[in-house]
């Protein structure tokens, strides 16, 4: 194997094998995001959602999860009152943006 082309595309086959054999891992551990209902949240969770919602529609609720750790992502609102929370598990916002129109351009 002393040809310098055989020896590259060995290399070049070791480092593909490599590469698909660790796509099955997340290096920040595992993650999901699911599109659930308002009846599908903790008690704390909804609350937290209505207080924040103050009369304005609750929109998509996101559930989170990474590294063991649940959050929801709520928009509440619509056009230019329309705003994202991020609430824990536990019902304490986590974070709060608002939401521009203008965005839909990314």
């Amino acid at each position: 194997m002393s040809n310098p082309i055989l020896k590259l595309a060995a290399a070049v086959l070791v480092s593909i094998g490599l590469i698909v054999a660790g796509c099955g891992k997340n290096p920040f551990g595992e993650r999901s995001h699911q599109a659930i209902d308002i009846a599908q949240v903790p008690a704390p969770v909804k609350a937290a959602i209505e207080k924040q919602a103050q009369g304005r529609t609750v929109g998509e609720i996101e559930k989170q999860t990474a590294n063991g750790k649940i959050r929801y992502e709520v928009t509440l609102g619509t056009g230019s009152e329309k705003q994202t929370v991020f609430i824990g598990e536990d019902g304490k916002q986590l974070a709060a943006r608002a939401d521009d129109d203008d965005d839909e351009d990314d």
